[in-house]
């Protein structure tokens, strides 16, 4: 994500001023990826429960909304995250459009809270 778009750097002070090879030696930094990677897996896990995925999303919303990220940097990330399955896990396009709809099902319900004024 850091290197796609450097100025999502600006929103980890905890790493902004380290190089990138330190990032994994600052301990919020990995809490906030185990947080990352705690919240996918259990809106996976939950799928069968979309409505319990909702509010988990819109909680995200929230929390990230209040740190003044905006759809665009999801957005950022989704893209980032879309190449690494294609060239990582050389995902095909059944499943890179499967997951295409889970993450804009997630981005629908984290921008309904992202912003307070926004409407969806």
């Amino acid at each position: 994500l850091f290197r796609a778009h450097p100025q999502t750097l600006d929103f980890f002070k905890m790493v902004k001023k380290l190089p990138e090879d330190e990032y994994n030696t600052n301990i919020q930094f990995k809490a906030h990826v185990i947080n990352l990677m705690s919240a996918l897996n259990q809106a996976v896990v939950n799928l069968h429960q979309p409505e319990v995925v909702a509010v988990m999303m819109n909680k995200l919303g929230e929390s990230h909304g209040r740190r003044k990220i905006q759809e665009s940097h999801f957005h950022d990330l989704k893209g980032v995250i879309v190449n690494m399955f294609i060239e990582v896990l050389h995902l095909d396009d059944a499943t890179l459009g499967a997951w295409g709809k889970t993450v804009e099902f997630w981005y629908k319900h984290i921008f309904q809270t992202l912003t307070p004024n926004q409407s969806t």
